[in-house]
């Protein structure tokens, strides 16, 4: 199976969902029976601060076996408590459109499945957070 970068925008104080359906490659749905899986935010890729962790163990990742479908989920209470740096925001105006000037902090990730000693990365990449205005 192969890994992909996939980056990631969550808005902070907002529901958060990625579905996923894991496909071998020769495009035959994976079997996921027996599989679980985990997820790390962190401010950086060696950095022992675990921002969330997302498992199927604490549900806020499920496995669909039929389907093949891995669905991440945090909620708006969970998304809130992700650090946005607002030191350098202070009254900026922001016409439609203009994201660049939001609060944003980004984290690195990672999804992993595994059953047994079997471990496979499926997605890393960049999380953006934007900062939440109205809470």
């Amino acid at each position: 199976m192969l890994q992909n970068k996939y980056n990631i925008t969550i808005w902070q104080g907002s529901t958060f969902a990625l579905s996923i359906v894991l496909k071998n490659e020769d495009g035959s749905l994976k079997d996921l029976v027996n599989y679980e899986a985990r997820m790390h935010i962190r401010p950086s890729f060696d950095s022992t601060i675990i921002t969330e962790s997302l498992s199927t163990a604490n549900g806020e990742i499920t496995i669909n076996t039929p389907t093949s479908e891995v669905r991440l989920e945090l909620p708006a209470t969970r998304t809130a408590n992700i650090p946005v740096d607002l030191e350098n925001v202070r009254n900026v105006k922001i016409k439609m459109n203009e994201t660049a000037k939001l609060p944003v902090t980004t984290y690195v990730y990672d999804l992993e499945i595994y059953e047994a000693t079997i471990v496979q990365k499926i997605l890393y990449g960049e999380i953006s957070v934007y900062g939440e205005v109205t809470r």
